[in-house]
Formats: C-alpha cells, structure tokens, sequence
C-alpha cells in the first residue's frame, strides 16, 4: 500500500471519530455539561460535515488501494 493511501486512511478515520465526538457532544450526550460545545447545534453541523468528508476520504483510500497496480516479486 501506498503512502497516500495510507495517509488518506489514517486522516479519514481521524475525522470520523472526531465527528462522531462533535456530534455527540452537539446534542448533550457527551462531555462536561458547561462546555462551549456541550448542547450547542452549530456543533452537529460541523460534525456532519466532518463525518462525511472523512467518509470520502476512506472510501478513496479503498479505491485507490484496489486499483493500485500490485507489486511483482522476482521469480
């Protein structure tokens, strides 16, 4: 596997999760109760977004990481 898709990987997961923690503490579920982020709307809109790019992010490493040309070993 490439660096690249490795990279785009590792980035796209790193924002799903981050997302997902956005979100999650958007709607009041997690984190302190008296945080700038705790029960606040604008919040799970950012999340989304971030979800859904690293959503892209993963599935064009997969697709990168199936059409990329297999190495040969020396027979």
């Amino acid at each position: 596997m490439k660096a690249r898709t490795v990279i785009l990987l590792i980035l796209g997961v790193l924002l799903l999760l981050s997302g997902t923690v956005f979100i999650l503490q958007g709607k009041g579920i997690l984190g302190p109760t008296n945080g700038f982020m705790y029960n606040n709307s604008s919040w799970i809109y950012n999340g989304s977004f971030a979800v859904i790019v690293g959503l892209i992010l993963v599935a064009l490493a997969i697709v990168l990481a199936r059409t990329a040309p297999k190495a040969s070993t020396p027979s």
